[in-house]
């Protein structure tokens, strides 16, 4: 691994840089972007509800991965508003870039063991992890405010955040459904693949690599892009060095 970091103009290439961030940035705007289209499009009943399921069944994942890449690349004073809140109304109540991205490094500091703060949604089972998943959102913001205090998790971005939320579901009644229902399912499956399925294998944690078939990987990066694919089949490689870009991952050596 040292080799890598330390021979070679291809090595060097291998780190994320300002451009990955700029595109990061960008791409996770547009998402965020079309996915509340999506959603005023069904509340005026231009489109069918199930054209907003299949935008975020195929464009939440790939968000997901960018905020994650950017967490490595960019701290909260470094990016946009709209990046920093996290808009997408998950929950009234929710966490933003900048407690996510601490809350990121912690778990890289103790991947799978008790001290990570991840553990609820990583640890216990794949029943317990499911359900970390599942209810996430309302779970960081009461773990992370017990650390921190209400006082100042309740900032500026929170209020924004659970106003973003309030109107969303003011504005489209039960046709908000169409949007939080996917967005949460989406997001559950991603976090549990991201950190169980990554970091838990026959019972044991750690963190490791997860192959898949040559067909599957193809299709799967035709869908949801090089980043997604690799930072997950990479996994392990990733935490060893997680300021190389995710599609970059497969240079690695052993």
């Amino acid at each position: 691994m040292s080799a890598l970091i330390h021979n070679g103009v291809a090595q060097k290439s291998s780190f994320a840089t300002d451009a990955d961030a700029r595109r990061y940035q960008f791409r996770s705007l547009v998402i965020v972007c079309l996915i509340f289209c999506g959603f005023g499009a069904v509340a005026v009943k231009m489109v069918s509800g199930w054209v907003l399921v299949a935008i975020v069944v195929l464009l939440l994942p790939r968000w997901m991965i960018y905020t994650h890449e950017l967490f490595h690349l960019r701290g909260g004073k470094q990016i946009d508003f709209v990046t920093r809140m996290m808009p997408l109304p998950f929950t009234p109540g929710a966490l933003g870039y900048a407690e996510f991205r601490q809350i990121h490094f912690h778990h890289h500091q103790h991947p799978a063991t008790p001290e990570d703060p991840d553990a609820f949604h990583l640890l216990g089972g794949p029943w317990y992890a499911l359900w970390g998943a599942l209810t996430l959102p309302e779970q960081s913001i009461i773990r992370w405010a017990s650390q921190n205090g209400w006082r100042a998790s309740l900032n500026f971005d929170f209020l924004c955040r659970a106003s973003i939320f309030g109107a969303c579901l003011g504005i489209g009644g039960v046709t908000f459904l169409w949007l939080w229902v996917p967005l949460r399912l989406v997001y559950a499956l991603g976090d549990f693949s991201f950190f169980y399925l990554l970091h838990v294998r026959h019972g044991v944690p750690g963190t490791y690599s997860l192959q898949i078939f040559p067909v599957l990987r193809v299709l799967a990066e035709l869908i949801y892009g090089r980043t997604l694919v690799r930072a997950t089949m990479f996994h392990d490689r990733h935490h060893l060095c997680p300021q190389i870009r995710a599609r970059s991952l497969p240079l690695l050596s052993e």
